[in-house]
């Protein structure tokens, strides 16, 4: 699997790297470009998207539709981005099916991240049958029929009111991601399932929740912090399930104390020459 990525901040002399990742039946530019800009001093920011979204190919049917084939990819571009930038250290952060993906990363990958960020998911996401199901209807009917019940989900009344503009134009990235990529992406969130692998992560781990997102309760996120060695749970009053998008201040400075908590203990840790 190849995935398109852009470096945000190109001029940035930050001395780490923050790779980013969407939601499903979203892209970085929609929903990570506030929260990019105010850490655009911190860190390289850098967007991944997912395939069939913004400017990434379609799924290819060789892959095996499974969160660990994308956790994969996801670390062929963090190794493009340290040849070009140096061996700077690496946080992951995620949104939704971004931050299921990061748990993988804790998983598989501690070795190579200072820390990942878990961004309004966990450890299972919703129900396998009801994925399968999406994914059925969204390969016969296309993602457009999606776009009004997942903006009720994805914002409060109050913010959609107050910031039409936006949700718009997240909601028309959704309607615009390829069919049969959403489809497998929900096939992937269907063979999701963690539970058993949490007390063995030893990545550093931050989770930040939406108090008001119906999409990712609370519960199974305070379930992560509660059985991941050392995992932090932050959550945000008033928000729903684009916590990147309706709180990017808050949510920038989560990150930014976690990056530096972090690359701090990293580099403590690293063996004196």
């Amino acid at each position: 699997m190849d995935l398109t990525w852009d470096l945000y901040n190109p001029a940035s002399r930050a001395d780490r790297i923050l790779v980013v990742a969407p939601s499903l039946g979203g892209n970085c530019s929609h929903q990570w470009a506030k929260v990019a800009e105010l850490l655009t001093n911190d860190a390289l920011v850098v967007f991944v998207d997912y395939p069939g979204h913004a400017l990434s190919g379609v799924w290819d049917d060789t892959d095996e539709p499974t969160l660990d084939v994308v956790a994969s990819a996801i670390m062929d571009v963090v190794h493009e981005v340290q040849e070009q930038a140096g061996q700077l250290p690496v946080v992951f952060a995620g949104l939704s099916i971004g931050g299921a993906t990061g748990l993988h990363l804790a998983r598989d990958h501690a070795d190579e991240l200072a820390g990942v960020a878990v961004l309004c998911s966990a450890a299972t996401v919703g129900e396998p049958d009801r994925w399968i199901e999406r994914a059925k209807q969204v390969e016969a009917s296309g993602t457009q029929q999606l776009v009004d019940e997942t903006s009720k989900r994805w914002f409060t009344p109050a913010f959609k009111a107050a910031n039409p503009r936006v949700t718009t134009t997240i909601m028309e990235g959704l309607a615009a991601a390829d069919d049969h990529s959403y489809a497998q992406l929900c096939r992937c969130l269907a063979h999701h399932d963690l539970r058993t692998d949490l007390a063995d992560i030893r990545c550093p781990l931050l989770l930040i929740a939406g108090e008001r997102d119906s999409s990712t309760p609370i519960a199974n996120q305070e379930l992560v912090a509660a059985t991941v060695p050392g995992a932090q749970l932050s959550v945000i009053p008033e928000v729903s399930h684009q916590i990147t998008v309706a709180a990017p201040d808050t949510t920038a400075n989560l990150l930014r104390a976690f990056m530096e908590r972090v690359v701090r203990r990293t580099r403590t840790e690293l063996p004196d020459d």
